[in-house]
């Protein structure tokens, strides 16, 4: 009995000891498994309050597979685990994710060490819990619609290298307290829309490299603090408010910096010689500022330098000739400065530049040859100068824009350019150069925009061209020059073109019938001061893009032709900036845009003004100054895009159209010096926009139509020459007919009277003189009253 219980004994306690064991063992595997299991269902309860993402080709949304049924850290997308089965990271860039951050529980994330939701479209707040991740080295939230600021918080982050916030609507102040970040590689908060100053705590941030505070609306001065951020590699502060001067102090605490944006802010003083210890700076933007002062010659001691940018500022002095050792230079730009002297010959130097920016300065003489040895040059710009003598030889085949405008070169055409195979953008407009234009030019296939006007260049264009050739010219300026001939043949093998503008040269004949089939994109077409002669041709009105026509002073006679109807882009209003101004390249990886201006004079409310990127919302005909006549088309009217109408110093005759109220958006209108007769529309005080009129010296009648625009157009002079007209502004009153009638008779009355003066005497001088001539007494006796008068005075 006594071993049968022993036994019942030992067994029980072995069955004791062994569900001990067990119990301990699954303890130990719950504790394992209950971490992950917690952060799962953080990561689904946080699921469950975003709105269904667009599913992907395969028809799955980008958290399809985030489900209770599967293993977190291997079957769910953008979820990674550490070797203790822990999240430690969670990346779902651009994956469509909208909503809010407020329900992840971030508490629950103890070893997440990087976190990237950049790309989507979260809202709302960044949560204030985010200080729970004491893991963390990497937050990437760039990129969303998040507001509310930047948490403090995010500063007890003790291990956090990388912070990415840009391109959010952040808003508020940089918070001072992430000055405490002292282990911060990288900082992002571009276009974030942050609203402060730049707080000088920031300066503790020791192990910051890399900083990106651009395009936001940060104010006030660069803080000296700043210097204490000694491994400084890259600093973005342009697009924002910054004043005050450049602190000197970064240059000599910042060893390794290598790039350096402060373009486009308010930044003014002298650029500090000390500029010249960053020995490794390579892109230096200084763009758009208020620095005055001369570019200091300490700037050669950046012999690692590859693009420096200091245009838009108040530089003065020369071009200091030590640039010539930065031999690294790929990109100089000094352009909208206030430079004297003459461009250095050691720029020749700078055989690795590939764009050479010097335009709108003051700077003058001949230019160096030694340019001729900057072989990689992509992009040229001299404009706006005072450059005089002929243009150098510059033998890079590889330049694409090319502008000399502005300036007193003089010459011949430079023969070199026709070399320049991949030439897109040529602009020479506003020289001295002279001479006849080379063939040779027209060979440039990949020339797109090409302005020569307002030179000297003279002779016939008269250039034979393959049928099939494939010339890319979609602007050509030719302008005030001297050309003769007649309508230039090499323009229809121009297909692509929009503008041409062939005003105030000599260019002779009729416009040729081919106009519209071989030029079926042109939407500016200037002629005017020529000796274009004939007809209007019809072809012109089949220019369904056609949206500026100036023929003005030229020799055309006839009607108006119909059809004008076909002008459909002159029936609606144009509306879009859609002008091609920009040339792209690739320069130092880097896109880079050559900006071209299609200038078109415009005769414009009794003026010329220089339209530019304007001009592709202008619409109108001018016909002045021709020999046309017939009457003026009804179907004109129907052109209601038209801003303004110039028919005047011709033979129009016939009646002012009926519906000329129409044309709602005309601010211009001019009938003058023509052959018109009857009255006056009164739908023409419909014309709500328009700002200047002028129907002077016609045969008009009637009384003038008031109302609307027509009361603020009060100078008299606009109707004046019309005999028959009568009423505001001028100071016929029309009024009551009784007052009309007394006019009318007052005015017989008048008439009656002056004749009656002028018969009087024409009568006596007629009886005095015929006195003289037939009665000889007469002559006698005054001829000896005038001679002793004559004695008398002479005594």
């Amino acid at each position: 009995m006594a071993g049968a219980t022993r036994t019942r004994t030992y067994t029980a306690a072995l069955l004791y000891a062994l569900a001990l064991q067990l119990l301990a063992c699954a303890s130990s595997t719950a504790a394992s498994a209950s971490p992950t299991a917690a952060e799962a269902r953080a990561l689904l309860r946080w699921k469950s309050t975003l709105p269904p993402p667009k599913p992907d080709s395969t028809g799955a949304g980008p958290l399809s597979s985030w489900s209770p049924t599967t293993a977190a850290c291997s079957s769910w997308a953008g979820v990674t685990c550490g070797a203790d089965g822990r999240v430690a990271g969670i990346a779902l860039p651009g994956a469509g994710l909208a909503g809010t951050l407020a329900a992840l529980d971030l508490a629950a994330f103890p070893a997440l060490t990087g976190l990237n939701l950049s790309g989507n479209r979260l809202e709302g707040a960044i949560p204030a819990g985010i200080s729970r991740l004491t893991s963390l080295v990497s937050l990437d939230l760039s990129d969303n619609a998040l507001t509310g600021g930047i948490p403090p918080a995010l500063a007890t982050l003790p291990a956090l290298r990388v912070l990415v916030l840009r391109n959010n609507s952040l808003g508020s102040a940089i918070p001072a307290s992430l000055g405490r970040l002292r282990t911060l590689e990288r900082l992002d908060l571009q276009a974030a829309r942050l609203v402060s100053t730049l707080p000088p705590e920031m300066g503790g941030m020791a192990g910051l490299k890399f900083l990106d505070l651009s395009a936001n609306n940060l104010s006030g001065g660069l803080p000296p603090s700043f210097a204490g951020m000694s491994k400084m590699k890259e600093l973005y502060l342009s697009r924002n408010k910054l004043s005050g001067t450049i602190p000197p102090e970064i240059f000599k605490n910042w060893p390794e910096l290598t790039l350096l944006y402060l373009h486009y802010n308010s930044l003014a003083g002298t650029i500090p010689p000390e500029i010249g210890e960053a020995k490794k700076l390579r892109r230096l933007s200084l763009l758009s500022n208020n620095l005055t002062g001369v570019i200091p010659a300490d700037i050669s001691g950046l012999v690692s330098l590859q693009m420096l940018h200091l245009g838009q500022n108040c530089l003065t002095g020369p071009i200091p000739t030590s640039l010539g050792n930065l031999t690294q230079l790929v990109i100089l730009v000094l352009s909208f400065n206030n430079l004297t002297g003459t461009v250095p010959a050691e720029i020749g130097s700078l055989t690795a530049l590939q764009d050479l920016d010097l335009n709108n300065n003051q700077l003058g003489g001949e230019l160096p040859a030694t340019l001729s040895m900057l072989k990689d040059l992509s992009g040229l710009s001299l404009a706006s100068n005072n450059f005089v003598g002929t243009v150098p030889n510059f033998c890079s085949q590889k330049l694409v824009s090319i502008e000399l405008y502005g300036n007193n070169f003089s010459g011949g055409f430079p023969l070199t350019f026709c070399q320049m195979t991949s030439l897109e953008m040529l602009d020479l407009h506003s020289n001295q150069l002279s001479g006849q234009l080379p063939s040779c030019i027209w060979d440039l296939q990949d020339l797109m925009f090409m302005d020569l006007s307002s030179n000297a260049l003279s002779g016939d264009i008269h250039v034979l061209a393959s049928a099939n050739s494939t010339l890319s010219l979609e602007s050509l300026h030719l302008a005030n020059n001297r050309f003769t001939g007649g309508f230039p043949s090499i323009i229809q093998y121009l297909k692509m073109l929009s503008v041409l503008d062939l005003g105030g040269n000599n260019f002779s004949g009729a416009i040729p019938s081919w106009i519209s089939s071989r030029l079926p994109l042109i939407r500016f077409l200037r002629l005017r001061s020529n000796m274009f002669n004939g007809s209007i041709p019809l072809q012109l009105l089949q220019l369904s893009h056609l949206q500026l026509l100036d023929l003005a002073n030229n020799n055309f006679d006839g009607n108006i032709p119909c059809g004008l109807t076909n002008l459909t882009a002159m029936i609606r209003p144009q509306t879009e900036f859609n002008m091609r101004s920009t040339v792209h390249h690739q320069i130092f990886h880097l896109e880079a845009a050559f900006y071209y201006a299609n200038r078109v004079d415009v005769n414009w409310k009794m003026k010329t003004y220089e339209f530019q990127g304007a001009i592709a919302l202008m619409t109108g005909i001018d016909l002045s100054g021709n020999s046309i006549d017939g009457e003026i088309p009804t179907e004109l009217t129907n052109l209601q895009g038209l801003r303004f109408l110039n028919l005047s110093r011709n033979h129009l005759s016939g009646t002012i159209p009926e519906n000329i109220g129409d044309l709602k958006l005309l601010e211009s209108l001019d009938l003058s010096w023509n052959e018109l007769s009857g009255h006056i529309p009164s739908s023409i005080s419909e014309l709500i926009s328009l700002s200047s009129l002028n129907l002077s010296n016609n045969m008009l009648s009637g009384e003038i139509p008031t109302g609307n625009q027509l009361q603020t157009l009060a100078d008299p002079s606009i109707y004046s020459n019309n005999f028959g007209l009568r009423g505001f502004p001028l100071s016929k009153s029309c009024t009551r007919d009784s007052s009309i009638q007394m006019d009318q008779s007052k005015e017989s009355e008048g008439v009656y009277v002056y004749y009656s003066i002028i018969a009087g005497v024409v009568f006596g001088l007629w009886l005095w003189f015929g006195s003289l001539i037939f009665s000889a007494p007469w002559r006698l006796s005054f001829f000896y009253y005038v001679d002793f008068i004559h004695r008398k005075l002479v005594r």
